[in-house]
């Protein structure tokens, strides 16, 4: 990691020399889309290139899409740098590090269990900028700790966490609630019910606290936000932790993490590729290659299917395979049905935990 920060230093060292004569950096757009910029901790990198008196320079680099400040993330790559393999998985180990602490999955059950205590046991650190259980007083003795948090603060988290205010990073400058009911009134009066909220917590927190005062009011809405302290406070259809710069979601549905593919104009598994000879992405080592016209059952190109002079025999194979998948589907619906009884107790405590969630804080 060494050698990359001083690559970096030498790159901003030129800059700064070259400030005189209007020089800087600009993004550019790779040759290849279908190749994955490498990851820092902030997600994909973007591509950068030195401009000097309106001239680029043959080399460019990668670097975060988040932060201005090496300090900050350190991450540098030239375009054409070839890494060996231990330096990957150094790399992989150093992003995994820098993640946050708690899982997506981990804040949710955290913050389920924070709003079934009572008054006097809801406590906030305000040092560590967390939400605690009583499991977690002993660590946070000599902290500043904030008690008896209340459901109407629960609502407004962007008054209990301090502010962000690192200008070269994500730095929050927090609409006054007036902006805010401004803005509710507005987006009420042309119609919307649906809202997404990009680095914007206070206008969230509005229109929820709006839906839950006011029963005529349908509007909902998404919180996008790269302060992951928010992920303590709203369950998963509430926020998602986002870096909008490179339009990257730290945690995906089903907890793993994907790519965004602008050429398919979709998300994808970080391991897949665009195939420009398929048109859309798919494994590295996929098969583009497979019969365009002819016979599906005998692979002949001089017929169709239905008129293969062995259409019967597949019919007889197919109905036997279906029937055997059949009688593999009912034992697996026995197998399910005997453990879904023996978790029926622990996912109604689930559903009523989260239930109670939803009528707390009107989400």
């Amino acid at each position: 990691m060494a050698a990359s920060r001083n690559g970096f230093e030498a790159v901003e060292a030129e800059g700064s020399a070259g400030c005189r004569g209007s020089s800087g950096m600009e993004v550019v757009l790779p040759l290849d889309p279908a190749v994955p910029a490498p990851l820092c901790p902030h997600g994909p990198t973007l591509l950068f290139v030195k401009v000097t008196q309106g001239k680029e320079e043959t080399r460019r680099f990668y670097a975060c899409s988040a932060c201005r400040d090496r300090k900050d993330c350190n991450f540098f790559q030239w375009e054409d740098e070839k890494l060996s393999g231990a330096r990957l998985a150094a790399r992989e180990a150093h992003n995994r590090r820098c993640q946050p602490p708690l899982s997506r999955t981990q804040c949710v059950e955290r913050y389920l269990k924070f709003i079934e205590l009572p008054l006097t046991q809801r406590k906030f650190c305000q040092t560590c900028q967390q939400l605690l259980l009583p499991d977690d007083w002993g660590q946070h003795s000599e902290h500043q700790v904030l008690g008896n948090v209340s459901i109407t603060q629960l609502r407004r988290p962007s008054q209990l966490l301090y502010p962000l205010e690192n200008k070269k990073t994500n730095a929050q400058y927090l609409f006054a609630d007036r902006s805010c009911q401004f803005l509710v009134d507005l987006l009420s009066a042309l119609g919307f019910r649906r809202v997404l909220c990009v680095g914007t917590p206070r206008l969230h927190e509005l229109i929820k606290l709006t839906a839950s005062g006011d029963k005529k009011s349908n509007i909902k809405s998404l919180l996008l936000d790269i302060d992951f302290r928010y992920s303590q406070f709203y369950m998963e259809d509430s926020f998602c932790h986002y870096n909008m710069f490179n339009h990257h979601f730290f945690d995906g549905k089903d907890g793993r993490k994907w790519n965004h593919c602008f050429l398919c104009k979709k998300c994808v598994k970080p391991s897949w590729i665009h195939c420009s000879i398929c048109n859309h992405c798919a494994v590295p080592d996929h098969s583009c290659e497979g019969p365009k016209h002819g016979c599906f059952i005998c692979g002949e190109l001089d017929h169709k299917r239905s008129t293969c002079p062995n259409i019967a025999t597949s019919k007889r194979a197919n109905k036997a395979v279906r029937k055997q998948k059949q009688r593999k589907s009912n034992k697996m619906k026995m197998e399910t049905t005997k453990g879904q009884s023996m978790n029926h107790t622990s996912a109604t405590r689930r559903k009523k935990r989260r239930e109670r969630a939803h009528q707390y804080l009107g989400s």
